[in-house]
C-alpha cells in the first residue's frame, strides 16, 4: 500500500489486502520491505514504516533494514524470493508465509510438446517472450535448488492448502506450519456483487490466468476446438490477464477467434468482477498452482467453477460440491465438464451457493485476523 497508484496488481494484491488487515490491530508495529524501482532506505506512511527496495539485492541491505526496524518477528512471503537469505542470520523468528513451491513448477513448467527449440525457432513470441522461454528451465531449476535450500534453514511457515502443507514436510520434517486462509481484494470481499445464472442462449466462459507457461493458455484453446467440434454450444470465452497467445496459436495450430475465444488482457479489479458476475462458469487450466486467487475470487462470487485437480486448488474445489475438478492436460474431459455444467442450471446453483457460502468463511477478514495474531503469538511464546 505504499503507492497504490502505481500497483501492479491493478489496486493492490492479496498482500496489501493482508497488509489492510494488519494495520487495523493496535498491538501491531508494522514495517514493509519490498521490491521497487526507485529505493528510499525508510518512509513513515499512515503509520507504516516502509523500506522500498531496488535491484539487486543483497543480504547486507536486508540485514541493515532489520537492525532499523528491531522486529520482534519477520515475515516473508515466499519460499522462492531472495528475502529469504535472511533465515539462519537474524536472532528473531522468521516466518515464511508460502506463495507457490519452484520444484513442482519447474516438473510441470511447459504445456505438453512445448521445449525450448519452439522458443528458438517457433512463431507468435516477442524478442523478451523468445530469451525467457530459452532460460526457463535452467532459471526454474536454479530457483528451485534455492527454494528447496531456504525452506531447510526456516522454522516456521504458514500456508493454506494441504499441498503447501505437504511440500514443507517433505522438505524439512521438523518445520512447523501454520494454516491462515488468504485475504482477497476489496472489490471482491466488501462490495455487493454476486453471479446470477446466465439465460441467454450464447454462453461466457471466463479464465484469469497469467504469463507463465504452465497457466494452461494452450488448455484453453485446445478446450475450445473440441467444443466447436463435438458441440452445439453457443459459447464466448472471455480470457483475462493475458494479452497475446499467438504463440499458443501456432504452436497447436489453432486460431483463438475460430473456436471464439477472446484475449482481453489485463482489466482492474472492478471489470474482472463485473466480468465474473455476469459470466455461465468460470475455468482454471493451470498446470500446477497452489491457491489461485481467481479461484477464490470467483467462488467469493457465486461463480461456478472448472478447475484442473493440481496443486493446492482440491483444497480450495471439492469435486461435485464447490465446483468441478479435471485433471491437468486433458481437453476432452474440460469439455465434457463444461457441456455439463453448461447444460444443468440446478449444478451451477448447487455449485454457486456452495462455493459461495465455503469462500465467504474461508476468507473472512475478521477470522484471518484473529488467526494471523495468533500464530504470531504462537511462534513468539515458542521462541
Amino acid at each position: 500500500m505504499y503507492s497504490p497508484r502505481t500497483n501492479s496488481h491493478n489496486g493492490g494484491g492479496w498482500i496489501s489486502s493482508l497488509e489492510r488487515i494488519v494495520r487495523t490491530v493496535d498491538e501491531v508495529e508494522l514495517g514493509v520491505a519490498f521490491d521497487y524501482p526507485e529505493e528510499t532506505f525508510r518512509q513513515e506512511v499512515e503509520g507504516v514504516v516502509y523500506y522500498p527496495i531496488s535491484k539487486p539485492h543483497t543480504l547486507d541491505l536486508f540485514l541493515e533494514i532489520v537492525r532499523d526496524f528491531r522486529p520482534d518477528l519477520i515475515q516473508i512471503f515466499g519460499s522462492e524470493n531472495d528475502f529469504g537469505q535472511i533465515c539462519g542470520q537474524v536472532d528473531v523468528p522468521v516466518l515464511i508465509h508460502l506463495q507457490g513451491c519452484i520444484p513442482p513448477i519447474e516438473n510441470a513448467l511447459f504445456p505438453v510438446d512445448v521445449n525450448q527449440w519452439d522458443f528458438l525457432f517457433g512463431k507468435g513470441l516477442t524478442l523478451r517472450r523468445r530469451f525467457i522461454g530459452i532460460r526457463s528451465r535452467q532459471a526454474f531449476q536454479k530457483r528451485a535448488q534455492s527454494e528447496v535450500e531456504t525452506i531447510q534453514r526456516c522454522q516456521y511457515f504458514m500456508g493454506r492448502t494441504d499441498w503447501d502443507k505437504s511440500m514443507v514436510s517433505l522438505f524439512n520434517p521438523k518445520a512447523k506450519y501454520f494454516h491462515c486462509e488468504e485475504a482477497l481484494r476489496d472489490s471482491f470481499i466488501h462490495g455487493d456483487k454476486r453471479w446470477h445464472q446466465n439465460e441467454q442462449q450464447r454462453k461466457t466462459i471466463v479464465s484469469v490466468i497469467s504469463n507463465p507457461w504452465y497457466k494452461g493458455a494452450d488448455l484453453i484453446l485446445k478446450t475450445a476446438r473440441i467444443l466447436r467440434q463435438f458441440t452445439d454450444i453457443d459459447y464466448e470465452w472471455k480470457v483475462y490477464g493475458v494479452s497475446d497467445i499467438r504463440f499458443y496459436e501456432h504452436k497447436f495450430k489453432i486460431k483463438a477467434e475460430d473456436v471464439a475465444v477472446n484475449v482481453m488482457g489485463t482489466a482492474s479489479q472492478e471489470q474482472l468482477a463485473d466480468a465474473l458476475c455476469q459470466c455461465s462458469c468460470m475455468v482454471h487450466p493451470s498446470y500446477i498452482d497452489n491457491s489461485p486467487n481467481s479461484i477464490c475470487e470467483a467462488q467469493y462470487l457465486g461463480v461456478p467453477v472448472i478447475a484442473t485437480n493440481v496443486g493446492g486448488i482440491p483444497s480450495l474445489v471439492k469435486d461435485g460440491e464447490t465446483g468441478l475438478l479435471i485433471p491437468a492436460n486433458a481437453p476432452y474431459d474440460l469439455a465434457a465438464k463444461i457441456k455439463t455444467l453448461l447444460g444443468n442450471p440446478q449444478l451451477q446453483l448447487t455449485l454457486s451457493e456452495n462455493a459461495m457460502r465455503k469462500a465467504h468463511d474461508r476468507h473472512n477478514p475478521e477470522t484471518i485476523k484473529s488467526t494471523l495474531i495468533d500464530i504470531y503469538h504462537q511462534i513468539l511464546k515458542d521462541e
